[in-house]
């Protein structure tokens, strides 16, 4: 009797693990989703497919329905009650915490992507959907009402239907300005030109564009997300931007749309993948740019210059390979590291094929089922050769910042020079950074802008428990002065407290535990040789 009773019970999972999950993502509101898994009877949990802090963080916004159950960083529990679906509103909000946005505001509708509500097959094979009142845009398809799609797909629901104007299916938020407008248009379809004459093998068509304004703290600002439907975020975009502001939305535009030639899956289990993805992206943007017009060489020599800086300053005495996913993530290195890295390993690349040819080939490789190394892809091509710049700044054993020196100084490429101002501000940051951490137990929450700081309260902090802006630093201004930083550094080894004057007028002593330690010595690009060396007309003379 027993056996049977088992038997029936395992027959009983079985059907239930074999019935199918369905999973909608509809428009409830037009500032809110709502996610609802439709489950087996005899399912209790499914684990979801983002999982870790900042998956928990996006779904502790999540809003019960009806008390089905809960949904942790990890897992879907059913609760107590006897439901056949968990539902949870999901208000929109610009703050995605990290990889692509669940809910993301864009003027008429909102970006979705169902990577943020995806979950593991436990309870049988899962199907997936869109649905709303209106138009649903998913890449090069518009659907009304319902949009069967996958588990990594991204979709524009909006909650009434949009004509159907002309042959673009783009979206460009209303409250944009007209000629931003133009500006992402025209970057997005000279970028794709540019790439496809140089990458055949890629077989890219233009993507979809979904352009918007958002709300966020700080100065104006572009985020980004590729895919068939590439969402564009300018944060607090101001009706005339100046041309600083207009060079940020066409690196934004041409980052995304470059990521279309690459494969991002394809290289997932290489280890340095991100590295390679957004480095890449970095690249092919950078050098579009360039050969574009829309960066002269003076200023792609300073965004050259300043990504290195950032690079050699966030890693200070560890090796590449010292360096957590977290600390990459954490720090933007996969940009601001992955772009100097692709920059210098071409410049010094042996054999005659063009840059942007090698990067093709090694797409190439990974379509036909090989793993090429990605150093030997890009530094030899076809050639024998030995390569130089990426095993050292990537896998060499001493520090990272010293492996940059002995390759640049070496390469001819770069010029050792004091640091910049922007580059003493960065280190500005830095210093603010490092005392946040030790007065925060290691936590910090901080946003930059062009003439303070703004600290978030922590509940760890001993003294930064309340939000400030920081303006100045033992009275003197927080940016654009070489002053300030020398200040912090004696202040912090004689008092071992710096000073820091807010927005407000008042001022705020907080403990120092060990002082900054300021880099003294930076690399300026030749950029003259580097365009030379990439095939870039209108290269300057060389230093």
């Amino acid at each position: 009797m027993r056996l049977s009773i088992l038997v029936v019970a395992a027959l009983a999972m079985s059907s239930a693990t074999a019935a199918n999950v369905q999973v909608t993502v509809r428009l409830a509101a037009p500032s809110a989703l709502e996610v609802s898994y439709e489950l087996p009877a005899l399912c209790s949990q499914i684990p979801f497919l983002k999982t870790g802090a900042g998956a928990g963080e996006i779904r502790s916004r999540w809003q019960a329905v009806d008390d089905c159950g809960q949904a942790g960083g990890d897992m879907l529990t059913r609760g107590a009650k006897s439901c056949k679906t968990l539902a949870f509103r999901v208000p929109a909000t610009t703050n995605k915490v990290t990889g692509y946005p669940g809910s993301f505001p864009t003027g008429e509708g909102i970006y979705a992507h169902m990577s943020n509500y995806a979950i593991g097959e436990a309870c049988g094979a899962v199907s997936y959907r869109f649905a709303g009142p209106g138009s649903i845009l998913t890449g090069r398809a518009r659907h009304e009402n319902t949009a069967p799609t996958h588990a990594d797909a991204a979709a524009m629901l909006f909650p009434a239907r949009l004509p159907k104007t002309g042959a673009s299916l783009d979206y460009y938020d209303p409250a944009l300005p007209a000629a931003t407008i133009e500006l992402l248009r025209d970057r997005a379809a000279r970028t794709t030109s540019w790439l496809q004459k140089r990458m055949p093998g890629a077989e890219v068509k233009r993507p979809i564009i979904a352009a918007t304004t958002a709300k966020a703290p700080g100065d104006p600002n572009v985020g980004g997300n590729a895919g068939e439907l590439v969402l564009l975020s300018l944060f607090n975009w101001p009706a005339e931007p100046s041309p600083a502001l207009y060079r940020k939305a066409t690196l934004l535009v041409a980052h995304e749309i470059s990521h279309g030639f690459q494969m991002r899956d394809a290289v997932d289990d290489y280890a340095d993948a991100r590295l390679i993805h957004e480095g890449g992206g970095e690249f092919l943007r950078w050098l579009v740019s360039l050969h574009r017009g829309w960066l002269t060489p003076q200023e792609a020599a300073a965004e050259l210059d300043d990504a290195l800086a950032e690079c050699m300053l966030v890693t200070d005495g560890r090796r590449w390979r010292d360096l957590s996913a977290a600390d990459v993530g954490g720090s933007r290195l996969e940009y601001e590291c992955g772009l100097p890295a692709y920059v210098y390993a071409m410049a010094v690349r042996q054999g005659k094929a063009d840059a942007v040819a090698r990067i093709n080939d090694f797409y190439r490789q990974l379509r036909r089922g090989a793993k090429p190394d990605f150093a030997q892809a890009m530094e030899c091509g076809s050639e024998a050769c030995k390569p130089t710049v990426l095993p050292a700044v990537l896998g060499g054993a001493k520090p990272m910042r010293d492996e940059w020196s002995a390759v640049l100084e070496s390469s001819g490429l770069a010029n050792p020079v004091a640091p910049t101002q922007r580059q003493t501000d960065a280190m500005m940051l830095r210093a603010l950074t490092k005392l946040m951490r030790e007065d925060c137990q290691g936590k910090r929450s901080m946003t930059p802008t062009r003439g303070s700081v703004l600290m978030d309260g922590l509940p760890a902090c001993a003294t930064l428990r309340q939000d400030v802006e920081v303006v100045q630093v033992e009275g003197l201004p927080v940016f654009g002065t070489m002053q300030a930083l020398p200040a912090v550094v004696q202040a912090c080894g004689a008092r071992r407290q710096l000073t820091l004057g807010l927005k407000d007028g008042a001022t705020l002593a907080v403990p120092c535990v060990t002082p900054y330690q300021p880099a003294t010595r930076m690399y300026a690009a030749d950029i003259g040789k580097i365009m030379r060396a990439l095939g870039v007309p209108g290269a300057p003379p060389s230093r």
